[in-house]
């Protein structure tokens, strides 16, 4: 689930030019961390999705959004031109984790706003 933030995380931060020394630098941490971040190897709170959508100049919504577009909204599953099992399977699993990867960052949000 923290691997699609991850991935989410770097293409952003590879289109805005940035390295990782120079967004760890502005969130205060190390890189070694901050790479942890980008490889989905450690939880991230949203307190920190927010700190690098401000870093990234991008809103919190195109991190963690499971789409980039309406394009991508159509029937993935049938559409991407898949031909093995796994492929299939390989995209299932990256929706499952988005899926609980929303599902933890709307926990953490109601946390924060002291909802629960």
């Amino acid at each position: 689930m923290n691997s699609v933030l991850g991935a989410r995380i770097r293409s952003l931060r590879e289109s805005k030019g940035l390295t990782q020394e120079q967004v760890a630098e502005r969130m205060n941490c190390t890189r070694q961390k901050y790479a942890r971040i980008e490889k989905g190897l450690v939880d991230i709170s949203y307190a920190s999705i927010i700190t690098i959508a401000q870093i990234l100049e991008v809103s919190p919504d195109q991190i963690t959004s499971a789409v980039n577009n309406e394009a991508q909204k159509e029937p993935m599953f049938r559409d991407n031109g898949a031909s093995e099992k796994g492929d299939k399977f390989q995209f299932l699993d990256e929706m499952i984790d988005t899926f609980y990867a929303h599902r933890k960052l709307y926990k953490s949000v109601r946390q924060v706003d002291g909802d629960e």
